[in-house]
């Protein structure tokens, strides 16, 4: 290996002693010819080589580019996406997405013994891929009984929410409040459609 390298360094430097020979002794005149045929085939092979190279290069730095700014972002949507859906299983079933809200305030009234005076039809709105879904309720019954209602519905595990209440003494019926009340819930569009 060491005569290898011996003999290219004694053919360098024997080549430019001859280089600077001839340059001594005639000027610039004998290299012009040569440098003009080899400078453009020179840079004709390093555009041929290099320039497919150098395009890919410029797209792998976009691509990297782009791999750095998802990245920083992933735990958050990792997170996010968890996230998503623990609130997706917070919301209620949505094949009985009809009566479900029906469903609750029955079952919920017959436990505290609580008879309504009128239940008002569904109404659904729906939201960016959701359905918000109210149903109102009027009773009659007392102050306690009403806060127990509304504490059971308000605990429950799935999402359910009062979002409108209005109270007023009963003017019949001695230590009777009369009762509105709208319940309302959330159905996922995008688990309807699958």
């Amino acid at each position: 290996m060491n005569n290898l390298l011996d003999k290219i360094k004694f053919f360098l430097t024997n080549m430019l002693e001859s280089v600077a020979a001839i340059y001594m002794e005639k000027g610039f005149e004998p290299f012009k010819k040569p440098l003009l045929y080899s400078l453009p085939i020179i840079f004709g092979l390093y555009f041929f080589v290099y320039s497919p190279t150098i395009s890919k290069l410029s797209n792998k730095k976009v691509e990297l580019r782009n791999i750095e700014s998802i990245a920083e972002f992933f735990d958050d949507y990792k997170n996010a996406k968890s996230r998503i859906a623990a609130f997706q299983r917070q919301l209620p079933a949505t094949k009985d997405k009809g009566d479900w809200l029906n469903h609750v305030l029955t079952s919920t009234a017959k436990v505290y013994k609580v008879d309504f005076d009128s239940i008002s039809a569904q109404k659904e709105v729906e939201i960016s891929g959701y359905y918000i879904v109210s149903r109102g309720v009027s009773l009659t019954t007392t102050y306690d009984k009403v806060g127990k209602l509304i504490c059971d519905i308000e605990n429950s595990p799935i999402f359910l929410k009062v979002t409108d209440f209005n109270l007023k003494k009963d003017p019949v019926k001695r230590g009777y409040v009369k009762v509105d009340l709208t319940l309302s819930t959330v159905f996922s569009k995008v688990f309807m459609d699958n």
